[in-house]
């Protein structure tokens, strides 16, 4: 009975020992050796990816149309960051400085409004949408609220389309100030509203019975029965090339990205010199 015990306590000796010289072992190994060069940069990329790694990067194609682009820029945060140069060239009231790629964050543009508008000064500028040729597009958001715009800059090379620069300035100095300043009053303030509507309103819409485009008129009191909600705080314009001109015609296409919502509102100057509202069209 005792000689069993102490070849059990003998046993458990050895393989104690054994044990400890094994994890001696590893313990005296360098950390390099144990995690080689390749493995480590491995660890770094994927801890500093980890918020990217959800993210797909959008077909090819998608650079063909600019609002495809867009769409893609505004939603998928590493696609954004892979579109745009840095460091980026920032513009606030004439400083100019730049933006780092450490220091930029996820910016969802216009993408989580409920609408979007685009501005024209001609019909056929519309078309520009479409243009698979464009080398240039701005983007402007304008705040109503504090009388500001912000513009993202977007260049197409080498068939992508990148953002190249940003710039924000008070509204006055925007080219399209004297239509942005006439909108926000449009916009917010009814009685001004009323009296820079045309009466009777020219009016268009799609009729889902017979399946094609109904033309008409209604009273400038019924305006507000057929016309899209108006964002009152922030409206956007995509510069696909129009350039305004001093033209006394605009056109305020006003668009949900979620749907196929769209109504077009056109405006032309009266012999006064204001700005009205002469034709509704969804």
């Amino acid at each position: 009975m005792k000689t069993h015990h102490l070849l059990s306590i003998l046993s458990l000796c050895l393989i104690l020992c054994g044990m400890w010289t094994s994890c001696k072992g590893k313990m005296d190994i360098p950390v390099e050796e144990v995690l080689e060069e390749d493995s480590l940069e491995h660890v770094t990329e994927t801890k500093d990816s980890i918020p990217e790694a959800e993210f797909v990067i959008p077909p090819k194609k998608a650079d063909e149309l600019f609002d495809d682009f867009a769409f893609a820029f505004m939603k998928n945060p590493y696609f954004q960051k892979e579109r745009t140069n840095f460091p980026l060239p920032y513009t606030i009231d004439d400083e100019r400085g730049h933006i780092d790629r450490k220091a930029w964050t996820f910016d969802k543009m216009y993408s989580e409004e409920e609408v979007y508008t685009l501005i024209f000064d001609n019909i056929k500028e519309e078309a520009m949408a479409k243009d698979t040729t464009l080398k240039s597009v701005t983007v402007e958001e304008i705040n109503i609220d504090t009388h500001r715009t912000k513009a993202y800059r977007f260049k197409k090379t080498d068939g992508e389309w990148r953002l190249v620069a940003m710039e924000e300035k008070e509204l006055g100095e925007s080219e399209n100030s004297d239509f942005y300043s006439f909108y926000q009053r449009f916009a917010t303030d009814s009685i001004f509203q009323r009296a820079h509507i045309e009466d009777p309103l020219p009016f268009s819409t799609f009729d889902d019975d017979v399946f094609e485009v109904v033309d008409g008129v209604i009273a400038a009191d019924q305006f507000l029965d057929f016309a899209p909600k108006l964002p009152k705080q922030k409206i956007t314009n995509i510069l696909y090339g129009q350039g305004f001109r001093n033209s006394k015609f605009r056109i305020l296409s006003i668009r949900a990205l979620s749907s196929g919502m769209e109504s077009n509102m056109q405006f032309r100057k009266n012999a006064n010199g204001e700005w009205m509202l002469t034709r509704l069209e969804n």
